[in-house]
């Protein structure tokens, strides 16, 4: 498949993209915008030349709501001046830990590797970077972003052993059902394929209303038990938790505009030039207060039991459990 291919091309040219519908049915194009399932005959829409497939039955999100909201950009506070101070001095140390693990690991996969994203935001660029002969699918719940498909990650339009590595990156703490999502990734991967996950532990709410989940570092790798554990890392460690909880704190006291951003801008200004100190934690198991964790980890076909995680948590093997 050519990487410069339109979205509609990729969608015809691609056996594995089918119906998200439990039947997982052919889909075939009857219009520029339109699709028709061979199995079910629903029919799905293609805006702006993206489709967008959600199985409605098992989705909180409606297909006409996304098309309605089409044109309109995702994330529009990262723009201008004010961004660009934040970016300058950051509340946190940064998340960008999935390009360095999956760095790492590319050696597990094929040089011309099926890569997911789901929920991909904006950005998705960087994948393109570290993975550069690779067809990637960027997804999400919008048509805001980078996506070149709108589904939804519990009822993935992907046939079964499809992709070599899924990236799902800050996005199950916005799941009202992480569990069927962790399964849709598991069946949507191929034998031996890679799964990066980052989630928050300890950070205010975000993304509202749909911020559902938060999951300490054995909680998450229990989600993932589907698969057997490459690496569980903090990305975000005690000093990013501290940080996050002040701004919170101050924006809770006055809902005054400048109040929040004067506060946020103080707490910055203190914690930015130590957060590297957040880097100095080698015992991850016991840090009682990561703001972030991830997630590596390659499908398997057995399930690894609760009692045997908890076992080689504790014991340390023989996944490896670090801070960065």
């Amino acid at each position: 498949m050519p990487q410069n291919c339109t979205t509609s091309d990729r969608l015809l040219d691609l056996a594995f993209v089918c119906c998200p519908y439990s039947d997982h049915g052919d889909l075939r194009r009857l219009a520029a915008d339109d699709l028709v399932c061979e199995s079910c005959d629903r029919h799905f829409r293609i805006v702006n030349g993206t489709p967008i497939l959600f199985d409605e039955s098992r989705s909180i999100f409606s297909s006409e709501e996304v098309a309605a909201s089409s044109d309109v950009r995702q994330f529009p506070a990262d723009l201008g001046w004010r961004y660009q101070i934040r970016r300058m001095i950051p509340a946190a140390a940064s998340r960008d830990d999935s390009f360095s693990l999956l760095e790492k690991h590319k050696g597990l996969l094929p040089a011309d590797a099926a890569i997911l994203i789901i929920g991909c935001g904006l950005g998705t660029d960087q994948y393109a970077k570290v993975f550069p002969e690779a067809h990637i699918f960027p997804t999400d719940v919008t048509l805001k972003g980078d996506a070149v498909v709108a589904c939804d990650g519990a009822c993935l339009p992907f046939r079964d052993q499809t992709f070599d590595c899924v990236v799902v990156d800050q996005v199950l703490e916005h799941a009202v059902n992480p569990t069927a999502i962790v399964s849709e990734i598991h069946r949507c991967l191929k034998l031996g394929g890679i799964v990066y996950s980052g989630v928050p532990f300890h950070t205010p709410v975000h993304g509202f209303p749909f911020d559902f989940q938060r999951y300490t570092p054995l909680g998450h790798r229990m989600l993932f038990r589907r698969f057997q554990g490459l690496e569980v890392y903090i990305t975000q460690g005690p000093l990013s938790a501290l940080s996050k909880t002040m701004i919170g704190f101050c924006s809770s006291v006055s809902n005054n505009l400048w109040w929040r951003r004067f506060s946020s801008a103080g707490v910055r200004l203190v914690v930015s030039p130590i957060l590297w100190l957040d880097r100095r934690y080698s015992w991850a198991r016991e840090l009682s207060i990561p703001a972030a964790t991830a997630f590596l980890g390659r499908k398997q076909e057995s399930e690894d039991s609760p009692r045997t995680i908890i076992s080689n948590w504790s014991n340390g093997h023989p996944e490896s459990v670090s801070q960065g």
